[in-house]
């Protein structure tokens, strides 16, 4: 990664203790702009660091000040500081470094999908189980057709692989729900387009808790099984037609579990990610 010197960057210092802008840049404005009070100061604080990243004054590898200069900076307390760099942290655009602070991320396929995966998860309301049943159906047919076309020995037996641990983990909720996951991200794989993976990893966690609720509806290991079996014969064989249509043959069934299974746990303990609203809409 190329280190940027103090002359170059119109943000911190690569290597000292305070935040400090060019000194012709620092005489006509600040890096941060102080805060007003109010409920959202942590939402003040990652919208000012995003900017800053967005436009390029805060590049991969610089480094900001201490936790204390940055309170100052933007006139708020440590503790909102500390709530802020931790959700900018889980986003994949900030990172902590014991001993060296607090460094600006690089840019990277694993940071977009938990920024994705996290934006996902935060109880948006507009969010529900047939929009992400929706994206599934646009990007995992797509996936199966271009695997089908793609996919190498590796990507096959990588299949087969997961193909057996599946069998075996058929009784098991949690281990069959963490290989069903990860046959879907093994044809993804197979499309060796990164993007494609990036954006089914992004729902993972979301497709995981999914499958350990859908082990409740009778039967449900078994026809996973056969529907994926079906998938990789027809990737295996470099059909693409049929692989597609082996995939929203499958797709249409696990969607018809889902929705058994949202009948099945209403009212009861057990939830489902974003799925709150699909209560009225389950036979």
């Amino acid at each position: 990664m190329r280190r940027h010197s103090s002359q170059e960057i119109p943000a911190f210092s690569g290597g000292g203790e305070t935040l400090m802008l060019d000194e012709k840049v620092s005489r006509s404005m600040q890096l941060f702009k102080t805060i007003e009070r109010s409920a959202t100061l942590v939402h003040h604080v990652i919208s000012q660091i995003e900017q800053l990243i967005e436009a390029g004054q805060l590049r991969p590898g610089d480094r900001l000040a201490p936790e204390r200069e940055l309170a100052r900076q933007f006139g708020v307390s440590r503790t909102v500081v500390r709530e802020a760099v931790r959700s900018l942290v889980a986003r994949g655009l900030l990172e902590v470094h014991p001993g060296s602070g607090t460094i600006v991320s690089s840019p990277s396929a694993d940071s977009v999908a938990r920024s994705l995966a996290l934006f996902l998860r935060a109880g948006r309301p507009e969010f529900d189980c047939e929009k992400v049943m929706e994206l599934r159906r646009v990007l995992e047919i797509a996936n199966a057709g271009l695997a089908a076309q793609r996919r190498t020995s590796e990507d096959l037996q990588a299949m087969e692989n997961i193909l057996h641990e599946e069998a075996v983990a058929a009784n098991d909720r949690y281990q069959f729900a963490k290989y069903d996951v990860a046959f879907h991200a093994a044809v993804a794989q197979a499309t060796h387009n990164e993007l494609f993976a990036l954006m089914l990893d992004s729902i993972a966690d979301i497709l995981l808790t999914w499958r350990e609720v859908t082990f409740d509806v009778p039967g449900t290991p078994g026809r996973a099984l056969m529907y994926h079996q079906s998938v990789y014969e027809q990737i295996k064989a470099g059909n693409a037609d049929a692989a597609r249509e082996a995939m929203r043959d499958h797709l249409v069934e696990s969607e018809d579990t889902m929705r058994k299974a949202l009948a099945l746990h209403a009212g009861t303990a057990r939830t489902v990610p974003a799925c709150a609203r699909q209560s009225d809409t389950t036979d």
